[in-house]
C-alpha cells in the first residue's frame, strides 16, 4: 500500500514540479525524496503501533511519535536525497 501511495504523490509531485518549470535535477530530487518519505512514513506507521504494543505501551501514544519521528526523518531524506542527486547532476 505504502507503495502504490508514494508512486501516485511522487507523480503527482513530479507534474507539480514540471508544471512550474523547476529543472529536471531539482525536480527528480524532489520526487525521490517524497517517494522515499512516503514508503517509510507508511511502513512506520503500520509497525510502530505493534511494536509499542508488544512493548507494553499504549498503541495509541503511536500517532504523537510518528509525526515527530517523520518530521525530523522527513527533513532529513529531503536534504540527503537532494544532496546526492544535484551533486551528480551538477558534476556532470
Amino acid at each position: 500500500m505504502g507503495v502504490c501511495l508514494s508512486i501516485v504523490l511522487a507523480i503527482s509531485g513530479l507534474g507539480r514540479a514540471l508544471f512550474f518549470g523547476v529543472s529536471i535535477a531539482e525536480t527528480i530530487a524532489i520526487t525521490t525524496a517524497l517517494w522515499t518519505i512516503v514508503c517509510i512514513s507508511v511502513a512506520i506507521g503500520a509497525l510502530l503501533p505493534l511494536l509499542m504494543k508488544h512493548v507494553g505501551i499504549d498503541p495509541a501514544h503511536s500517532s504523537t511519535t510518528i509525526q515527530v519521528v517523520m518530521d525530523i526523518l522527513g527533513v532529513t531524506i529531503t536534504v540527503v536525497v537532494s544532496s546526492i542527486i544535484l551533486s551528480r547532476f551538477n558534476n556532470e
